[in-house]
C-alpha cells in the first residue's frame, strides 16, 4: 500500500504496491481531480508487511466535522 499525493493539486490517494527487491516502490497513476500524470519512485526504508493495521495507520484518522465544531464551541478565548 502506497499513500501518495498529486504534485499539482495535492489530492491524496492510497494505491496498491510493494517495494521491489532493491527496496524501491514504483507506481504510475493519473490524478482523478486535475488529470495530471504521476510517476512515483520511492525508496522504502521499512516494510510494514505482517504488522498490525491499527498500529500502521495510527494517527491518520480524521474527526467528523461535528466533533471539531463541538470542541471549538467549548474553547473560550
Amino acid at each position: 500500500m502506497l499513500i501518495v499525493a498529486c504534485q499539482v493539486c495535492g489530492e491524496m490517494r492510497i494505491l496498491p504496491g510493494t517495494p521491489d527487491a532493491d527496496g524501491v516502490a514504483r507506481t504510475v497513476w493519473t490524478c482523478p481531480c486535475c488529470g495530471a500524470g504521476q510517476v512515483l519512485q520511492l525508496p522504502v526504508s521499512a516494510d510494514a508487511r505482517g504488522g498490525e493495521l491499527r498500529r500502521i495507520i495510527a494517527g491518520m484518522g480524521f474527526s467528523s466535522a461535528g466533533d471539531i465544531l463541538n470542541r471549538e464551541e467549548k474553547v473560550e478565548p
